[in-house]
């Protein structure tokens, strides 16, 4: 970690900040028993203007275009968001209504992410809240900049500021995101990449899918217990309609 320099995070203010991210009840499950978590190729995001900038083409000569592609498959990322508990998210992020919500803070998960690193951790490891942008912004921004302004000096932190910026319409996110560029030795494979993450250490609470009955919060608890999560395991409240008493 002592590699990792103030260009590694992103329009972050407090590194202590709790951050929420919800995962599919198999995929917790899963990384409990696997120790490892996976950042995935922002191509994958469902977003078609995710990684706006590395999708352009590149004017290298009046006559040649060059395409960014292979720059682009280098990047992985994972998103968080600092909305404890929206219905939009649980909506967004559990089709099935089984979804586990974690909470931590974006010191303890850039560390971890970082400690796996080596030689080039300040090339490779970055953590950014998201701004967002109108349309019009963007399309501005593009018009001005060049690929030598994003890559001089040979460093990778604009091209990580450029991943932290989205449109407007999804503000409601709040979005931090962890990134991570692949250089060589590869470490990724298939637009995912593996890192060791232990739920137990880095993780503060699990909460669970507010649509959940009371027979399907106790199965879930105990498939997340039984899986080796030591942690407290409560239910969002969010649906929960209070019960009023009012005088006659």
């Amino acid at each position: 970690m002592s590699a990792v320099d103030p260009k590694n995070y992103i329009n972050v203010i407090n590194i202590d900040q709790p951050i929420y991210r919800t995962y599919s009840a198999k995929r917790f499950v899963a990384l409990l028993k696997t120790g490892s978590d996976a950042l995935v190729n922002p191509a994958m995001w469902e977003d078609p203007f995710e990684n706006f900038f590395l999708k352009s083409n590149v004017q290298v000569s009046a006559t040649e275009v060059a395409s960014l592609e292979n720059l682009a498959s280098d990047w992985y990322g994972q998103c968080w968001t600092i909305n404890e508990d929206t219905d939009a998210l649980w909506r967004i992020y559990s089709h099935d209504q089984t979804g586990v919500k974690v909470r931590s803070t974006i010191r303890k998960l850039f560390d971890n992410l970082v400690g796996g690193g080596g030689q080039f951790e300040r090339l490779q490891y970055y953590v950014g809240t998201v701004a967002y942008h109108d349309l019009s912004e963007i399309e501005a921004l593009m018009r001005k900049i060049t690929f030598s302004d994003i890559s001089f000096g040979g460093s990778n932190d604009k091209f990580a500021q450029l991943l932290c910026v989205k449109r407007k319409a999804f503000s409601h996110e709040a979005e931090v995101r962890l990134l991570f560029n692949d250089v060589a030795p590869k470490k990724g494979s298939d637009g995912v990449y593996l890192y060791p993450l232990d739920a137990n250490a880095i993780f503060d609470e699990v909460v669970l899918d507010p649509r959940l009955d009371a027979s399907g919060f106790a199965d879930l608890k105990s498939d997340i217990l039984t899986a080796g999560c030591s942690l407290t395991i409560t239910q969002s409240d969010l649906y929960r309609a209070p019960r009023f008493t009012i005088p006659i």
